[in-house]
């Protein structure tokens, strides 16, 4: 059964999170097994589906390393900080040390068992659903840490909202390609700031599907229920970049998987869950 799962605080009742699943523009909030109330979209504000994940790996396809020629190369990743994690629609202070700063429109699975060494064949089992995560990026902190060869860090650590829901695989089953090396969705994704697009792409574009991540991730270290596996980027820039700052809000929208915003200010402090 295709489901939406969310979590969520009534905003007539800040500070306690619910959970529940989103159907027909109504939240049916549950209490893990049985249904406890149903409440209308506007009067709820969503929440980072997955508060603090074990980990949160990234593989950015305009971070793989060149193979040598004759041979296929496992894809990369890096570490982000599960701490960073944000749900949609929350005010992210702009950092202070940065000078410019981005967004890297990413895809999600969120794996719903440990593995390790996981079969190809296998890794699309453990997907629990899929989201979208958009990682706020200061850009000269990357740059220099491109240089170095350190890999990324500070540069990444400002912010990764994520959300709205998690979709089940079985809602995208009308956009599966398979590509005999795991499941490989067409979904389109825009990318707009202050209400402008200014980047759209698809996941199809992706170099390798989340079941060749998986499988690379668990050859070094065991993953663990709750694991946030991020790909892309997965909308091309117009401009080639863009820089975004104080006040100005960022939507990533991708079909069937919604819209994921967040609002940078200087002025408004951030309670991270």
């Amino acid at each position: 059964m295709p489901v939406k799962l969310c979590r969520f605080e009534l905003k007539s009742a800040p500070g306690q999170a619910r959970s529940g699943m989103v159907y027909s523009g109504k939240i049916y909030e549950t209490d893990g097994a049985n249904p406890v109330a149903v409440h209308e979209a506007e009067d709820v504000r969503p929440l980072a589906p997955i508060p603090l994940p074990p980990s949160l790996r990234i593989f950015r396809s305009d971070c793989q390393a060149d193979p040598l020629e004759g041979t296929e190369e496992d894809p990369r990743f890096f570490y982000g900080n599960p701490a960073s994690v944000v749900g949609s629609g929350l005010v992210i202070p702009f950092p202070e040390f940065a000078v410019e700063v981005g967004v890297v429109p990413c895809i999600a699975a969120i794996l719903l068992a440990d593995g390790f060494r996981v079969d190809l064949a296998e890794a699309d089992d453990l997907i629990l659903g899929y989201t979208l995560v958009n990682f706020v990026v200061a850009k000269e902190v990357e740059r220099a840490e491109r240089r170095s060869g350190s890999g990324f860090g500070r540069s990444h650590d400002i912010a990764a909202a994520i959300g709205p829901v998690i979709t089940t695989p079985e809602e995208l089953e009308d956009e599966l390609n398979l590509q005999g090396k795991g499941r490989h969705y067409q979904l389109t994704s825009i990318l707009r700031v202050n209400g402008v697009e200014v980047g759209r792409g698809t996941t199809d574009d992706l170099p390798f599907t989340f079941a060749q991540a998986i499988q690379s991730a668990s050859q070094s270290c065991p993953l663990r229920a709750g694991d946030v596996i991020a790909l892309g980027p997965i909308a091309e820039l117009e401009s080639g970049e863009i820089t975004i700052g104080p006040e100005d809000q960022v939507q990533l929208a991708v079909e069937k998987l919604g819209t994921l915003s967040l609002l940078l200010s200087p002025r408004s402090e951030l309670a991270y869950e």
